[in-house]
């Protein structure tokens, strides 16, 4: 997953296939993920699907952002990343940053 980092943090698309059903149902597994880079937090809202390092684990995650949210004390928007599953609940992973998110999710192919 370092490798689509690098590859957002570049500025070009990074594309790889997803683990799991934390998506479910917009994201299935093995599905054929494509993220475009983000730099600016305009650019990323609630509901969105984005490619980050979640804090305070710094694990690599393609989640959901659940809120959006300033952040007083460090003046910054923070983003609550999730999973995406209906009807069993959300599960918060953690948060991130503008500096800890790479890219957007924009296409899917199941």
């Amino acid at each position: 997953k370092r490798q689509v980092k690098e590859e957002l943090q570049q500025g070009k698309r990074a594309c790889y296939r997803s683990g799991g059903w934390s998506l479910w149902p917009r994201v299935h597994d093995n599905d054929a993920c494509t993220y475009e880079p983000v730099t600016r937090d305009e650019q990323v809202e609630e509901g969105d699907i984005v490619f980050c390092e979640v804090q305070p684990t710094g694990r690599f995650y393609a989640h959901l952002v659940q809120r959006k949210e300033w952040d007083y004390s460090r003046k910054a928007w923070k983003f609550t990343i999730s999973n995406a599953k209906t009807g069993t609940g959300y599960v918060e992973n953690g948060w991130a940053y503008m500096d800890t998110i790479y890219g957007k999710l924009v296409s899917v192919m199941h």
